[in-house]
């Protein structure tokens, strides 16, 4: 008898992990085609004379990063393997996730599993939310708001690096500071925030600065870009860090590797 109820107790946890997994998935799905669907192709490749308004160095970029003849409102979908934690005391925890973005108006969807944890992060029409979900069934953290709307929206500038066709959007107006850097602004539906791109020697983004809300505080962050690859059709950074640079010294906080890598 007992180990009936064993067995049946592993088929009950096995049953609700499949659930949880399947609703977070869902809820993630819902999310990302109800962005999508608000951005059609218009089928326009990206020529010469869509950069000739943007600042030397970042056209030079943008053509090493290959945007020429990929359309310009496109889309893009890529797969992370990484990892995080949440405190300097604490240690590293493994993940994958997905990330959608658009181009044209700049925004993101990230969906990560760092089990038991469902995590999804995005910044969608200048709106941010963070979701912390336990085995995909229950919500233990949500954060939204006027400062997660912030955040979110530049860590969506920074992350163009993935995805460098979102450069050309309308939304973003740029600043230059000398030869290796940029200051960029971007607005969207009210809420703005900037940041700097910096340019290594051979002219390819290298990190992104700006000041994001870790808590309830502005902290300074760092993202660092590496291992440039060429992925559809793109030259792309093809691992990434990200540091708060705090008072009491740097906390490298997420690393992450791109695994796959889509444009369409």
């Amino acid at each position: 008898m007992k180990v009936y109820f064993i067995i049946s107790m592993l088929f009950f946890f096995a049953f609700l992990i499949c659930l949880g997994f399947y609703q977070f998935q869902n809820a993630v799905f819902n999310e990302k085609k109800l962005l999508l669907n608000q951005f059609s192709r218009s089928q326009h490749n990206i020529t010469n004379d869509d950069l000739s308004k943007l600042p030397i160095a970042l056209k030079k970029y943008l053509i090493k990063a290959g945007v020429i003849g990929k359309y310009k409102d496109g889309h893009a979908i890529f797969k992370q393997r990484g990892r995080i934690k949440t405190s300097k005391e604490k240690g590293w925890t493994a993940f994958r996730a997905i990330q959608h973005m658009t181009a044209s108006s700049p925004n993101f969807i990230w969906s990560a599993q760092a089990y038991p944890l469902f995590i999804q992060d995005k910044s969608a029409n200048g709106k941010g939310e963070v979701k912390v979900n336990l085995f995909g069934l229950k919500n233990v953290a949500t954060f939204n708001g006027p400062k997660a709307d912030e955040s979110a929206l530049a860590r969506c500038l920074g992350e163009l690096m993935f995805y460098p066709i979102g450069f050309l959007s309308e939304h973003i107006s740029w600043e230059v500071l000398n030869a290796h850097s940029l200051k960029a602004k971007v607005q969207m539906n009210g809420t703005e925030t900037e940041g700097v791109f910096y340019f290594n020697e051979a002219g390819l983004l290298s990190s992104f600065q700006a000041l994001r809300y870790k808590d309830e505080a502005l902290e300074n962050f760092t993202g660092i870009a590496e291992d440039y690859k060429s992925m559809d059709g793109l030259f792309i950074p093809s691992k990434m860090k990200a540091i708060w640079n705090l008072k009491d010294g740097d906390f490298e906080y997420f690393n992450c590797t791109i695994t796959h890598y889509q444009i369409y």
